[in-house]
Order: C-alpha cells, then sequence, then structure tokens
C-alpha cells in the first residue's frame, strides 16, 4: 500500500469520532471478558473525548489560533499570479457544479476571483488532482468561466495528490514575482511553509473561517451546547496538526 493512502487511513482513524467508536468498542470486550476496571476506564476517555471535541471551547480556542495566523488578502496589494488550491469535488452530471464542487473549492475560488478583479490581467491558477473523470483544478475553472472569467487568464495544474505534490508541480508555473496564494485559514500555515520551503513569495489570502465573532452580538448560552459543528472544527484543527507533525518527522 502506498505512503498516500497509509495517510488517509491514519488520519481519518485518528479523527475523534472513529477514536470514541473505537475506544467503546474495546471496551464492550473488556466488559464481556470481565475487565470491568478497563471498561470503565476506556469509556470515560471516550465520553472526554466527545465533550472535549463537541463543546465549542476547546475546538474554537485551538482552529481560531490556527486560522488567525494570517490576516485576509488586501486588495490593494498587485498581484500577477493568484494561485487557488485544491481542495475536492464529485463529479455527478444531475447536479449543478456548485453543488459538485466541495464548499472548501467554492470558497476558495470565489476568493481568487475576487482577487483578480482586483488586478486586471493577471493569471488564475487552479490546481488539484481528483480520481473523478476531471480533476478539480478542471472544475474549478470550469465554474470560474461560467462566472465570466476569460478562459485565457486561467491555468491549471493537475497532477498532485497532496498539498507537497501540489506546491512542487506548481513552482515550474510561478516566478520569483509575490503571487497570491488563496487556501482554507485553516490550511494556510502548512501550505505557505512548504511553498517558501521552495524559494517562492506567496502572500497569504486566507478563506473559508470557521471560527468567527459578530461584531455586533454576543453568543447565546446555547452555543456551549454540544454540537456537530465543533467536533469537525476540532477535526480541520486536528487534520492540519497531523500534517504538520508529518512534516517534522520527515525534517520538512
Amino acid at each position: 500500500m502506498e505512503i498516500f493512502t497509509l495517510k488517509k487511513i491514519a488520519s481519518m482513524l485518528l479523527m475523534p469520532l472513529p477514536l470514541i467508536v473505537t475506544l467503546l468498542l474495546i471496551s464492550w470486550i473488556c466488559i464481556y471478558r470481565q475487565r470491568q476496571k478497563w471498561a470503565y476506564s476506556l469509556q470515560a476517555i471516550a465520553v472526554a473525548t466527545l465533550l472535549l471535541t463537541s463543546t465549542s471551547w476547546l475546538p474554537n480556542q485551538l482552529l481560531g489560533e490556527l486560522e488567525q495566523q494570517y490576516h485576509q488578502f488586501d486588495l490593494a496589494t498587485p498581484v500577477k499570479k493568484i494561485v487557488v488550491m485544491g481542495c475536492g469535488h464529485t463529479n455527478d452530471g444531475r447536479l449543478p457544479i456548485t453543488s459538485q464542487l466541495k464548499p472548501c473549492s467554492l470558497y476558495r475560488l470565489i476568493e481568487a476571483m475576487r482577487i483578480q478583479q482586483a488586478n486586471p490581467g493577471s493569471l488564475l491558477i487552479t490546481s488539484g488532482y481528483s480520481e473523478e473523470p476531471f480533476s478539480n483544478a478542471e472544475e474549478m475553472r470550469n465554474l470560474a468561466i461560467s462566472l465570466g472569467v476569460a478562459p485565457e487568464r486561467i491555468l491549471m495544474q493537475t497532477r498532485s495528490r497532496d498539498t507537497e505534490q501540489e506546491v512542487i508541480n506548481l513552482k515550474p508555473m510561478l516566478s520569483q514575482q509575490p503571487f497570491a496564494m488563496v487556501t482554507s485559514a485553516s490550511h494556510m500555515q502548512r501550505a505557505m511553509h512548504l511553498f517558501e520551503q521552495q524559494g517562492l513569495h506567496p502572500i497569504a489570502a486566507p478563506t473559508e473561517h470557521f471560527v468567527k465573532q459578530s461584531d455586533a452580538v454576543e453568543p447565546g448560552w446555547w452555543s456551549e451546547l454540544p454540537h456537530s459543528t465543533n467536533i469537525y472544527k476540532f477535526e480541520r484543527y486536528w487534520y492540519e496538526a497531523m500534517g504538520q507533525m508529518w512534516l517534522f518527522l520527515r525534517g520538512k
């Protein structure tokens, strides 16, 4: 089994819900074998993990700090190229293209188009591989064209399966001049590190922020109750933390 597949499997198994389910299953085995203390300990860890990840404080604290590493892109900053990092989609001809692209792809593409509109003559570079019939780069290009971007203002990079490959394959398309790099706010720190490691000069353009604070309304007490949204926020943080650890272990 190739490393890419192993990474994907490991990252899925180490997420909160699979971990909680695994702990509960092992605890039931312990009960069956009459090892009550082990069973109670595993169940307590499972419940604690569920409470910590499903209530808002820990996910918002961890993900919020990660997402605020870089400020929003300043539209007064001139750039000639805008890179849109790939995310994902599902080719389903029954649906409009806006439903086929994952929300992360939509957020990234719309932010890139906003930056391109402020920089007439700039090139949009869509990026991303997929095992679907069309790559993620192609799907984002198709949507950008349908929203009015001229085809000659779009380049594609379609061969990358993860962020590290993406950066390496994008390098020949980028000069030493600064360029806008659009990706999800939670993913920005790792992507910036990899681009800079290649001697490139990205300007961060984060989008798809999950931790938000209203300027006018204080959150109600109900926002502190357990919710699946908080688990997803923790997953986003943990996925990036594992990505950073993988780079560290490999000396990158």
